[in-house]
């Protein structure tokens, strides 16, 4: 008889308190009927009814109950839902409990207020690359313009010594060919060799040769039968200037003989 009275005492409670969410079926079941915003202030994407009859010894034992009239929530999110209720069940038994129940599932729906997407839109989601977090951005570009600017004030204020004791262009080449030969000296450096002879290189001394001697032959006929000749084409070079310089360098050695 006891549990009779509990149980007549907590519908009439929840008649009063869920006034428009309470539909009764009977003096021993109805169902409650929850969304995030019972007052349409906010958009509401999911939402659940809580089902429940009296069984003979509640609330000793749990009543018989289930989730109806389900909107919005994936079969993950169903689960979840129900292991809530299941949890608040087993922490209320000996007394009252479906307004506790109540309570919970109302959390949890405003916890999990999130629209649903379709199959396509869960894929096109799942492609779309991930912008960048603008503030993320915006801090890191201030931490950076900071630290340039301390970096430029402390240039800036840094004492220069005296324009007599700093490096001149003449003084820093005096001291790069003292520098360059004490490192050669200590093995640091080699000294460059000269470079091999380049194929103009080699004919211009054979040329310069063979005019030498043909001026200490001191014969008077002309004789060009072993004699070099130099082929400006051969260079890249414009015949009119390397006959030019051929001319200069007959003057300089007497030219050949007659």
């Amino acid at each position: 008889m006891a549990h009779k009275e509990d149980q007549e005492l907590e519908l009439e409670a929840l008649e009063a308190i869920f006034e428009n969410e309470l539909q009764k079926t009977s003096d021993t079941e109805f169902k409650l009927k929850f969304k995030p915003f019972p007052q349409d202030e906010e958009e509401n994407f999911v939402g659940a009814s809580l089902k429940i009859t009296y069984t003979e010894d509640y609330p000793d034992s749990a009543p018989d109950w289930d989730l109806e009239d389900i909107v919005g929530l994936p079969d993950e999110k169903i689960e979840d839902l129900k292991s809530k209720v299941e949890e608040a069940i087993e922490s209320s038994l000996g007394a009252a409990m479906v307004y506790n129940l109540a309570e919970v599932m109302m959390d949890w729906l405003k916890d999990n207020n999130v629209k649903s997407l379709s199959m396509h839109e869960e894929m096109m989601k799942r492609l779309a690359p991930e912008e960048p977090e603008e503030d993320e951005d915006e801090d890191n570009e201030d931490e950076v313009d900071k630290l340039e600017e301390e970096e430029w004030k402390g240039l800036k204020e840094k004492t220069l010594c005296a324009v007599t004791d700093r490096m001149s262009v003449d003084a820093f080449k005096e001291w790069k060919i003292k520098f360059d030969e004490e490192m050669i000296a200590s093995g640091v450096l080699v000294r460059q060799e000269q470079k091999a002879k380049t194929g103009k290189m080699f004919f211009m001394e054979m040329e310069a040769e063979q005019k030498a001697a043909a001026g200490k032959d001191n014969k008077g006929a002309k004789d060009d039968g072993g004699a070099v000749a130099y082929n400006a084409a051969l260079f890249g070079e414009e015949e009119d200037d390397d006959l030019d310089d051929l001319d200069d360098d007959e003057e300089e050695t007497g030219g050949y003989p007659a």
